[in-house]
């Protein structure tokens, strides 16, 4: 641990799947140090003993979790809910969002977890140049402007992209 600050960043967002990350996570409670795993972690290990580990930390700003694949959306919501057993708000929760080319199904997801109003989500669209995976404009707008504005607590994508007057990537 370190004496010249209070804040930990961890960059392991597989810090659950083995019992030497978990023995380091209790570790840390009662330390005093302000903790942010800063990649998300899988809801899919998170049971009744790690939910109750994760709301004994103390977290910087969020507890963080990825949700890349709709197989993913019950995991998180089982965290949600157990995470607020524990007493932790959904607004200290955060999910990363990966767009692929299919918007549709990043929708489906938002549209399955935006009934937790507080959590913040984070959409990142898949990016891989050197495998010739290069974000379209739709998944950008997705990103940047539906995701980061903020749009789509208030609408579907549908009703966006509807307002927008966008179709296949271009204004119609």
């Amino acid at each position: 641990m370190r004496a010249d600050t209070d804040k930990l960043v961890l960059m392991d967002n597989n810090i659950l799947a083995c019992e030497h990350g978990i023995i380091q996570l209790i570790s840390m409670i009662g330390s005093g140090y302000r903790i942010d795993i800063n990649q998300g972690m899988d809801a899919r290990l998170v049971d009744d003993e790690i939910a109750d580990i994760l709301s004994r930390l103390k977290w910087s700003r969020f507890i963080r979790f990825s949700c890349d694949q709709k197989s993913q959306i019950e995991p998180i919501r089982n965290t949600i809910e157990l995470l607020g057993k524990y007493g932790v708000k959904p607004y200290r929760i955060f999910i990363y969002l990966l767009v692929t080319a299919d918007i549709k199904d990043a929708s489906d997801r938002v549209e399955a977890l935006k009934k937790y109003k507080a959590i913040n989500l984070y959409a990142q669209a898949e990016r891989n140049e050197r495998l010739g995976i290069i974000p379209d404009r739709m998944q950008l707008e997705f990103q940047q402007r539906y995701i980061y504005g903020g749009c789509y607590r208030n609408e579907t994508w549908e009703e966006y992209c509807k307002r927008k007057g966008l179709k296949n990537g271009v204004v119609f």
